[in-house]
């Protein structure tokens, strides 16, 4: 699993990474907020390891900003011993908490179970067909040969949500459901959405790499995921 581990303390990080790593895991280092976020901006991780009390911004900032976008597996190792403190961060929607004292060998056996079971369905960054196509829901932002693209809110929408629901052939009617609260929006402006998104993506919709129309059914995305 690829591992992202946000701890201050110089030796706990290093100490978790080596096990994390002789484990087979993939794993980046950090040890605060900001470049934790900068990772996730531009990479997508299975599980995060983070503290609390970190320099500048907090652990619970980060696990805020995480799931406005991302059902990533969190981790909190935490100095914070107080019932309502554990409670609390696992309302702003932590999987898991330990607190420190802890032992390397339990956090081992959580990542292994993680592993089992793990299926991320929203992942903080997304890479198609060889770096062509890069999606950073952090930022909500779009590169194509490795040009920012403008993108409208609307347009933006459709393509987060027809990626993140690549296995589905999606009618109009449910991308209008998911990017407009508007009842008086009509299937006609999803096709020229989609069309917009072609035209930026230079996606030939007969030969498409992209975006695939099903005729009479609706659109479904077709990009080839990279590892």
């Amino acid at each position: 699993m690829k591992i992202l581990i946000v701890e201050d303390h110089l030796k706990i990080n290093r100490l978790l990474a080596s096990f994390a790593r002789s484990e087979n895991h993939r794993v980046t280092q950090t040890y605060d907020v900001e470049s934790a976020l900068d990772q996730l901006a531009n990479q997508s991780y299975d599980v995060i390891i983070t503290d609390l009390m970190l320099p500048k911004m907090q652990g619970e900032d980060l696990i805020k900003a995480v799931r406005k976008i991302s059902d990533v597996y969190i981790i909190v190792i935490s100095a914070k011993v107080d019932r309502d403190d554990r409670i609390d961060v696992l309302k702003l929607g932590a999987d898991d908490y330990l607190t420190k004292p802890f032992s390397v060998e339990e956090v081992m056996i959580k990542l292994k179970n993680v592993e089992r079971r793990i299926n991320q369905q929203k992942p903080t960054f997304l890479s198609f067909n060889q770096g062509q196509l890069k999606v950073m829901p952090l930022k909500r932002q779009v590169t194509f040969n490795e040009k920012l693209l403008d993108l409208t809110k609307y347009e933006y929408d459709v393509l987060i949500y027809i990626i993140t629901n690549a296995k589905q052939i999606l009618s109009r009617d449910q991308i209008i459901d998911y990017v407009s609260n508007d009842s008086e929006a009509f299937d006609r402006v999803i096709d020229a959405y989609i069309k917009n998104l072609r035209k930026k993506l230079k996606d030939n919709p007969k030969d498409p790499k992209y975006i695939k129309t099903h005729y009479g059914v609706g659109y479904q995305f077709i990009g080839d995921l990279d590892d």
